[in-house]
């Protein structure tokens, strides 16, 4: 499932060597990437909740609402991901 994942969302190895090149300031190489990386999960994860939340709707409109709520509990999820990951960017912050 993965794999169909990645060719959906044009994920493939050479992705995340393209953040190791961009560095936001004086920090370690891998910091920089790391940071990369965590800001692009964190994009990507927003994309994702939106879709959640729209195909939500629309199950909820076609009389799924059991399905509609449990898409939108998975947005929440996604989003509590994203609150993880800004905590590794103060981390990294505070650190540099």
């Amino acid at each position: 499932m993965h794999d169909t994942h990645e060719k959906h969302h044009g994920h493939h190895e050479e992705h995340s060597h393209e953040h190791a090149a961009a560095k936001t300031s004086d920090e370690p190489p891998e910091t920089s990437r790391l940071r990369k990386m965590v800001e692009h999960w964190i994009s990507h994860n927003e994309d994702h909740a939106g879709s959640y939340r729209q195909w939500a709707n629309r199950a909820r409109q076609a009389g799924y609402g059991a399905a509609g709520d449990i898409l939108e509990q998975v947005a929440s999820e996604v989003v509590k991901q994203n609150e993880k990951f800004a905590e590794i960017i103060k981390i990294i912050d505070s650190s540099t």
